[in-house]
């Protein structure tokens, strides 16, 4: 939680070993959470430079273009890490919510599906986009099921009552 101190640490470790892929990575991380994006990207692109196939940097750098609405390069990156890490739940969202933000639904739910089968908990405010999704599409029917399968996961959710509220005016006839 400590980026600027991290960020000396990591300095000292690739100044000793500047093949140290993994360094370079968190090195990105560090940069990511300060704001700094010209050098997270950097630092990224220096790992994937070391191991093109390294899927936390490949993720990261994903997440990186995302936040800065670089969908195309999102996609792109993240397609990468899917390919290396296809049972990440990380990557499947993230590469779901690109093609989400480029309007290609019909890539990113099959994806956003998968990352709910690999982490049904973890991943349970899914359900809630793709209910979001559903309800614009006119689709109530199906987000119904989305609400409903989110609500057996987080039982306590604090809006359950509007939720629920929602599924009872929806329920298909």
């Amino acid at each position: 939680k400590k980026a600027d101190a991290a960020l000396k640490e990591f300095n000292k470790i690739v100044a000793i070993d500047p093949n140290d892929f993994v360094v370079w990575t968190e090195i990105g991380s560090a940069y990511f959470r300060t704001d700094k994006p010209f050098d997270a990207e950097a630092s990224y692109n220096k790992a994937l430079t070391l191991k093109p196939d390294f899927a936390p940097a490949l993720l990261n750098l994903g997440k990186l273009y995302l936040s800065q609405k670089k969908l195309d390069q999102a996609i792109d990156v993240l397609s990468r890490a899917l390919a290396t890490s296809p049972d990440s739940a990380d990557v499947n969202q993230y590469l779901g919510e690109a093609y989400l933000q480029t309007k290609k639904g019909s890539k990113a739910v099959p994806l956003l599906n998968k990352a709910i089968e690999l982490a049904p908990i973890d991943k349970a405010d899914i359900h809630l986009r793709l209910a979001t999704l559903y309800n614009g599409a006119n689709l109530k029917d199906r987000a119904v099921i989305e609400y409903k399968a989110f609500l057996q996961k987080v039982p306590n959710y604090k809006d359950k009552a509007g939720l629920e509220k929602y599924i009872q005016d929806n329920q298909p006839k």
